[in-house]
């Protein structure tokens, strides 16, 4: 009887510890927000800096998304006009839908005031934020709301405003801060 009493609390914490190995490894809990987003890079597309100037001449790319909050916004982003409202890329419309956001807004015609401003589901649509942590996460988010052609801009913001600058979200894991 001990014996049998043994195997079974032994089978029991063999299941438990392997069940929440696993758990943890396919979409269970998340040590942190840099884990998040390290898992939803797996399954989304990025775009380098090079890429989406090449994307923005050619007329490839209409619509850009800055998922950062409109502070950030105010203080500037990709295709931003200049002193005399001109922007380099004319046809590319850039907006501000903060990542808490982005669900209720992205197929909301009154905030893009018409349907023909407004991305379809099979438009390419660029994501960025300050890094690319945030955009990633809006990238996924987009997928899961059927956007077929979605690309999370490498190195954020911040890599806009220096190409030279690393494609890397360098957000230490334990902050918790906004890429």
């Amino acid at each position: 009887m001990k014996k049998i009493n043994y195997l079974i609390i032994l089978s029991a914490i063999l299941l438990l510890v392997s069940s929440c190995g696993k758990g943890f490894s396919e979409g269970g809990y998340f040590a942190n927000a840099k884990a998040m987003v390290n898992e939803a890079r797996k399954g989304i597309e990025e775009i380098s800096y090079d890429e989406l100037i090449r994307k923005m001449k050619s007329g490839e790319s209409k619509f850009i998304i800055d998922v950062r909050e409109p502070g950030e916004f105010a203080e500037g982003y990709i295709n931003q006009p200049d002193e005399n409202d001109k922007k380099e890329y004319p046809d590319v419309v850039t907006k501000n839908i903060p990542r808490g956001l982005l669900e209720f807004k992205i197929a909301d015609i009154t905030f893009w005031k018409n349907r023909k401003n407004m991305p379809s589901k099979d438009d390419e649509i660029i994501i960025y934020c300050k890094k690319g942590g945030r955009g990633a996460l809006a990238t996924e988010t987009l997928m899961k709301l059927g956007y077929k052609n979605v690309q999370n801009l490498k190195g954020g913001y911040k890599k806009w405003l220096n190409p030279n600058a690393s494609e890397e979200d360098d957000t230490p894991a334990e902050s918790g801060g906004c890429g």
